[in-house]
């Protein structure tokens, strides 16, 4: 099996380590980083001018390892060009804060992997609270065994994972889930300096569902929620359609 490993917090985050290793037990592992952090780029990608890779010492785990000068997609295109691998999953992250509810639309890391199937390719995001609980490493290996093992990744865009609140120690179990509804805020706060704003992040929170990734992160669980890139509103259209 042939794995590409991308991320969004750049070639030397511990995630991207964790992640890579916890690969490397399935099959040859190729990784694909931002030269610097990308956190927030979303799916931006760079489509003209000129972009830089370099090989490097490749990271633990791993056959090859490059470093690009650009963003999460672009890593994930990059990986499959320079690389010239048919991979048969692509695993982003291990992202150094969740990605949740509304989260997804801003998250490099998502995003890199909804890349990965817009060319094709199967691919798992993955999140954690803190990249420094101590779980992380065998969790990760146990989800990978069971995804892999039941191919729970295919027949759906992406699955995006998230660990449970920081404040649980040990994980209590894994659900399937849908997105929530929490949504990040900023505020804008016009500083003494001339066109300056200084910006303060919050979360606006929401009642969420009883099967929502918020409520199980709230609650001491993994939640696997599969996204889908189409946004269509099929309800909406049907509604036109029938008027």
């Amino acid at each position: 099996m042939n794995i590409l490993v991308v991320n969004d917090d750049g070639i030397d985050a511990e995630g991207l380590r964790i992640l890579t290793k916890a690969a490397s037990y399935h099959g040859s592992v190729y990784v694909s980083a931002p030269k610097v952090q990308q956190s927030a780029k979303s799916a931006s990608i760079t489509y003209t001018g000129y972009i830089e890779v370099e090989e490097i010492e490749p990271v633990l785990g791993s056959v090859r390892t490059i470093v690009v000068d650009g963003t999460p997609a672009d890593c994930v295109r990059l990986g499959v060009k320079v690389f010239e691998q048919e991979f048969d999953l692509v695993v982003s992250g291990i992202n150094d804060g969740v990605n949740l509810a509304i989260d997804v639309q801003y998250s490099g890391t998502v995003a890199a992997a909804f890349e990965a199937s817009i060319m094709g390719l199967n691919a798992i995001a993955f999140s954690a609270p803190d990249i420094k609980l101590p779980y992380i490493f065998d969790e990760t290996i146990k989800l990978l065994d069971e995804i892999i093992e039941n191919k729970l990744y295919l027949e759906t865009d992406i699955l995006n994972i998230n660990y449970p609140h920081a404040s649980f120690k040990k994980v209590l179990g894994t659900r399937i889930t849908k997105m929530g509804l929490r949504i990040q805020h900023s505020e804008f706060i016009k500083t003494d300096k001339p066109n300056t704003y200084r910006i303060l992040g919050s979360n606006i929170f929401v009642k969420e569902d009883e099967d929502a990734d918020m409520t199980a992160f709230n609650e001491g669980y993994v939640s696997i929620t599969p996204l889908k890139m189409d946004r269509t509103d099929y309800k909406k259209i049907e509604k036109l359609f029938n008027s």
